[in-house]
């Protein structure tokens, strides 16, 4: 049986006044949401973001969860996100990223991965690092066109341009795909914030030199400070090895978490009904408003 040691660390950055960050670390739950839109309350989205995923899916992770599962969770955060925002037009325009992965099934050593925008999730394999979720920003578009370099895209001066994030259409597209376990694996799941202070090489630098889940979550959250600190920076390891499963009754806003890897409950096929409701909700009334305001 797979088991799984995770920690996460967050910080405000040397420049922001408010944190608009959140995370989910717990019971084989591990995502990292950026907010967006600033005074249209950015925090409240990536909070509706976490929370909603761990509403949905804690009592059902761990025990056969599927790619199509997992969509349909994030598709409903979405609508919870723009629903937020029809009730009140102060949240108006607030959107998040969100990346990070769910364990589908640990005695097949399966994950699933999740991803909508410009966070990232890598994988320390074999000392080795690899991102492993594919950014939904103008700059990846251009990188993937060769017009500029990886190194380039993260100096562009048009790099915090996200095509994708939740909050923002009712027909969300979300990038899941499921992988395979191994034995020492460990995730990186982080913020912008992180990456557009440290690349690659820095972060590796700091995965060789840091020995527990906490450590290094702190270790990358100090890293992006002492390189400038212009954005919020969140960071959730998560280390896997063989061993037995442990209890764990941490929440979502937990530092630290040794997860429980047996969860006697099927997914729920209710949580596509549930999406599907929603976004009928949510679809209604951005017609409603729509109809209002050519009426007026």
């Amino acid at each position: 049986m797979m088991h799984a040691t995770a920690a996460a660390a967050t910080h405000v950055g040397q420049i922001r006044e408010g944190n608009e960050d959140a995370y989910l670390c717990r019971e084989g739950l591990y995502f990292v949401a950026d907010g967006m839109g600033g005074h249209s309350a950015g925090e409240v989205a990536s909070d509706i973001a976490v929370t909603t995923l761990s509403e949905l899916l804690t009592k059902v992770v761990h025990n056969g969860l599927t790619a199509d599962d997992l969509a349909a969770a994030v598709r409903h955060a979405n609508t919870a996100i723009l629903t937020e925002a029809m009730r009140d037009r102060a949240k108006a325009g607030m959107g998040t990223t969100l990346t990070g992965l769910a364990v589908a099934d640990p005695a097949r050593r399966r994950a699933l991965v999740a991803n909508v925008g410009d966070s990232r999730t890598y994988l320390w394999r074999h000392g080795e690092l690899r991102q492993i979720t594919k950014d939904h920003s103008h700059v990846q578009s251009l990188v993937d066109r060769g017009a500029i370099t990886r190194a380039e895209a993260r100096v562009h001066y048009q790099r915090n341009i996200v095509l994708r994030a939740m909050g923002i259409d009712p027909d969300l597209e979300v990038d899941v795909f499921e992988l395979d376990i191994e034995d020492g694996d460990r995730f990186i799941v982080c913020s912008d914030g992180l990456v557009d202070e440290a690349d690659d090489d820095a972060i590796e630098v700091a995965i060789r030199t840091s020995s527990a889940p906490d450590d290094l979550a702190q270790a990358l959250v100090t890293l992006a400070n002492d390189n400038g600190g212009r954005d919020n920076v969140t960071v959730v390891v998560v280390d896997f090895s063989d061993g037995p499963a442990t209890e764990s009754g941490t929440t979502s806003t937990s530092s630290d978490d040794t997860v429980a890897i047996v969860i006697p409950r099927r997914p729920s096929r209710l949580l596509d009904v549930a999406a599907y409701g929603s976004w009928l909700v949510a679809t209604a009334i951005v017609v409603t408003v729509i109809v209002s305001t050519l009426t007026q």
